[in-house]
């Protein structure tokens, strides 16, 4: 229970974020149903509904914009009406494709499979070829492009029982007026160009800071914007992305593929490496687990997020509350002893250099999203914060080098200086080092020459995808 409560309080927690990217469809509950008309034909811009009998028309749910329309019907229970057994949505948006084929994707469809080789069936619903989805228990999706309109089409149950005979009727009373416009969608990920960008030198005050474009041999493009992380280990860099954990060659130059190493679980968020050569995955409340030489060698169970510390030998268990717990591993055991960072209400991240414990969180003085520097024993060392001394927006890793601290700051898409003092220095907006467009910085990680690794997912120029994609910094 404790767990799923967690898991609950991510989620509010992550939709609460300025920077929002992850477009994946929610399914309703059958919870309150109000009443509404019965036996009367829908008509919207983009399609007409006539509904058999048992259907009733959500009219506060009703929506028929220039570019969109939605209609959501309902089937009460007949022992409770407080509830439904049934609802249907149906809904046309005049849109670019991304959406779309984030929902390929999601619903288990490959991209590639559909569009070059047409290898799904579909059925015709109300005029249009729809490809379809059910999860075998509550949930029926169909859902198609329809390029020359410049539209998606959806047509979602969430059942009691997905076989229910008002479905099928219901699909018999729709028809789509879609107009053919000669639209051609842009260019799919296989077919666009590739994230490039040249290096760059930028002068933050004293310091010269400069960025290297480090291609993967190969694209990684992703429909998730945020859960992506990074480590290294010698001249092996791993990414974690979208739950697969890779194993790239660094040279210097390119990021060459190596392998993938199974996870016992996809949802995995955050790797870390330490000074003995072991990885250590976490999130998704999941095992900890450590990996060597492509191998789980150990787990460790009831820890929620892990930031470990570069011995391995002691890491922060840390959730979003402040109250969080020293933990000291033992071969396969571990010790915990709580901590509390009183200054910190809610932690977005936590992160562990040599010396010191960062955590960046919304501040218990409402004074916005701050980095506290903490020891060990839960002391506060210094707090960073922008240059007028107020909150900054996300930041997604922070260190120390030998000139000051240097952090990633997803929201505001800036790399921030401070000195060793904690006196702050400069930003550096992420167009004028990276030439990106967009991006959130993911995550990154110091590498044996000092510099830093960063990974970022960012749209492409032509839009053909998401792409995740690394820089090699240096100068600070």
């Amino acid at each position: 229970m404790k767990k799923i409560f967690a898991l609950l309080l991510a989620l509010v927690m992550m939709f609460s974020l300025a920077a929002c990217g992850d477009d994946t469809p929610d399914i309703p509950d059958n919870t309150k149903a109000p009443s509404n008309n019965t036996d009367s034909v829908i008509e919207a811009s983009f399609f007409t509904v006539n509904p058999s009998d048992g259907w009733i028309n959500i009219e506060d749910d009703f929506k028929n914009e220039e570019e969109y329309s939605k209609a959501v019907l309902q089937v009460l229970d007949p022992e409770d009406e407080e509830y439904y057994i049934v609802e249907a949505t149906i809904s046309v948006e005049i849109d670019e494709p991304y959406d779309f084929r984030e929902d390929l994707v999601y619903y288990g469809f490959n991209q590639y499979e559909y569009k070059e080789n047409k290898a799904y069936e579909t059925v015709n619903i109300g005029g249009v070829d729809l490809l379809k989805y059910d999860d075998g228990d509550d949930t029926l999706v169909y859902f198609n492009r329809v390029e020359e309109a410049n539209a998606s089409v959806y047509v979602e149950f969430d059942a009691t029982d997905i076989n229910d005979s008002h479905i099928d009727a219901l699909l018999q009373g729709i028809t789509f007026n879609l107009e053919d416009i000669d639209n051609i969608d842009g260019p799919w990920e296989w077919e666009g160009e590739a994230f490039h960008a040249d290096d760059a030198s930028i002068a933050a005050g004293t310091f010269t800071v400069t960025s290297t474009f480090v291609p993967f041999e190969a694209p990684i493009t992703t429909f998730e914007t945020f859960d992506h992380s990074v480590a290294a280990i010698g001249d092996r860099v791993y990414v974690l992305v979208d739950g697969e954990l890779r194993e790239c060659h660094y040279d210097g130059t390119v990021l060459a593929f190596v392998q993938v190493i199974d996870l016992p679980e996809d949802d995995y968020e955050r790797i870390e490496a330490t000074s003995d050569g072991t990885l250590w995955i976490s999130g998704g409340l999941n095992d900890i687990l450590c990996i060597k030489g492509g191998s789980i060698v150990a787990t460790y169970e009831d820890i929620d997020n892990l930031a470990i510390h570069p011995s391995g030998a002691w890491g922060v268990n840390y959730f979003t509350s402040n109250e969080c717990a020293i933990v000291t591993f033992s071969e396969n055991t571990y010790t915990s002893t709580p901590v509390t960072f009183k200054e910190a209400d809610t932690i977005m991240q936590l992160c562990i250099d040599e010396n010191n414990i960062y955590v960046c969180a919304n501040a218990a003085d409402d004074s916005g999203h701050k980095v506290f520097i903490y020891s060990k024993d839960g002391v506060l060392q210094k707090t960073l914060c922008n240059a007028e001394g107020e909150g900054l927006g996300s930041v997604t890793f922070v260190t120390q080098t030998a000139n000051g601290y240097i952090a990633f700051d997803g929201n505001m898409r800036d790399v921030l200086l401070w000195d060793n003092n904690g006196t702050f220095i400069a930003e550096i907006s992420d167009g004028d080092l990276f030439s990106t467009n967009y991006p959130w910085f993911c995550d990154s990680t110091v590498l044996d020459d000092g510099s830093i690794i960063t990974i970022m997912t960012d749209e492409r120029e032509d839009k053909s995808a998401t792409e995740l994609v690394a820089f090699i910094i240096k100068g600070f």
